[in-house]
This record gives structure tokens, C-alpha cells and sequence, in this order.
């Protein structure tokens, strides 16, 4: 009898996956995703190890997903040089038509893991810190114009209160989205 490729267990020689019920329902999806997947399979497996190993993946489940992963991986490659030469082989008409597009003419590809979205310097994320700075001296001045108003004066007005209140706020806000786009940029270099 043949044993298990990721658990060791013994099962029927004749499973072609040559995995146990119940490694298949870990594996498999996995293999499923990959092919879905426009990006290298080498990368997927290296990027999600932590959370096959902790649905319960072995060493010697690890190594037959690698194996699987490069074989996916040099298959697309063979797919992806036969079409190229094909391409490369049609003649070039000599009266211009209007441009089809094929569909194989766009072919799978992958950005670099550090390549960064920038976000923080487009102009929705550039000039974040220097409003929230703005909202917060805004604040601070309708703080001390209230207390003006009450020393000087002697008249309690609540609409600077108010509006510091809203100017904090916005403030904080800014900010938050501010470390939120820098965090899109960590994800980005993460699951790539």
C-alpha cells in the first residue's frame, strides 16, 4: 500500500493524488488557488506557508507542493513560449486592418514584491500630515480664542469649542488615513 504524501498514513495505491481524505481537503484547494492564480506558483507556496503549516501541512507535504508548484510553473512557461512563438512565426500583413486584439496577447505577469504603491505620494496621500498639522493649530487657536473671549470679554461662546472639536477630529482622521495607506504599502510587499 502506498503512504500519504503530507500525514504518512497508509492508503490505496490506486489515488492518483496519493493523499489521504483528509490531506486533500488541505491541499488541494491550495493547488486549486495556484491555478487561478496569474502569479508564480513557487511564490504563492513560499508566501502562504505559514498558514498551510498551521492547517496542518507537513515537511513532506511542503516538498510535494514544491514539486507540484514547479512543475505548474514550468507548464505555463512551455504555454507561454509556444504562444510567443506563434506570434512570432504569423506573417505581417502588408495592408494595415484595423487592430484585433487576441486574446493570448496579454500574458500572465507579475509585479515585483517591493515595487511600491506610493500611495502616500499621490495627491490624496501627499498632503495629509501637512492638514492634519493645519486642523490641529486650527484647534489650538479656537482653544485660545474661547479662553480670550471668556477672560477679555467675559462672554461664553461655544462655537469655538465646537468647531476645535470638529477641527481635532478631522485631524485625526487625517492621520489615521495617513498610517492607513502606509500600511496598503506593507500589505502590497507582503502578499504579492
Amino acid at each position: 500500500m502506498a503512504k500519504c504524501y503530507n500525514c504518512g498514513i497508509e492508503i490505496s495505491g490506486g489515488d492518483k493524488t496519493k493523499l489521504c481524505d483528509k490531506c486533500k481537503k488541505i491541499l488541494l484547494p491550495f493547488m486549486k488557488f495556484v491555478d487561478a492564480s496569474t502569479s508564480s506558483a513557487v511564490r504563492r507556496l513560499v508566501s502562504n506557508e505559514r498558514n498551510l503549516r498551521n492547517a496542518g501541512v507537513t515537511d513532506s507535504g511542503m516538498e510535494y507542493l514544491l514539486r507540484l508548484c514547479e512543475l505548474h510553473d514550468k507548464k505555463r512557461l512551455m504555454e507561454r513560449e509556444a504562444k510567443e512563438a506563434v506570434r512570432n512565426a504569423e506573417p505581417v500583413p502588408e495592408v494595415q486592418q484595423p487592430e484585433v486584439i487576441p486574446e493570448d496577447k496579454f500574458s500572465d505577469i507579475e509585479l515585483p514584491a517591493d515595487e511600491p504603491l506610493n500611495f502616500l505620494e499621490k495627491p490624496y496621500g501627499e498632503h495629509l500630515l501637512t492638514a492634519a498639522i493645519i486642523l490641529l493649530l486650527v484647534a489650538a487657536a479656537l482653544i485660545v480664542w474661547f479662553i480670550i473671549k471668556i477672560v477679555k470679554f467675559d462672554d461664553i461662546d461655544m462655537i469655538p469649542i465646537a468647531a476645535a472639536v470638529g477641527a481635532a477630529a478631522s485631524a485625526y482622521i487625517a492621520i489615521v488615513l495617513r498610517k492607513a495607506l502606509s500600511e496598503l504599502v506593507e500589505v502590497k510587499k507582503r502578499f504579492k
